[in-house]
């Protein structure tokens, strides 16, 4: 006989201008994530949590339900022409 459990999924995925692309890895959204603040700043990183009550004979049913923003900051690079001309002309 089995018995009711939990079960506890969490996914990781981006926010690209609006919308959820989920990836099966952590390690895999960052690295996209990065790429893809080069070329789109609004690039968000999000981890979704859901608890899962499970019982034999019954449809599953969601018990709890979180997202959490976990956007990558990055720092503000030096303004490319600046460092140029000072190393060029000085």
């Amino acid at each position: 006989m089995h018995e009711p459990q939990t079960k506890q999924i969490t996914r990781f995925g981006l926010t690209i201008t609006g919308l959820d692309v989920y990836f099966p890895k952590k390690e895999t959204v960052i690295k996209i994530g990065k790429m893809s603040l080069r070329m789109n700043p609004d690039t968000k990183l999000f981890e979704e949590y859901r608890l899962w009550w499970l019982e034999p004979g019954e449809h599953p049913k969601i018990i709890d339900e979180q997202r959490f923003d976990r956007t990558i900051l990055r720092k503000k690079k030096r303004n490319l022409f600046r460092y140029l001309f000072s190393e060029f002309f000085c």
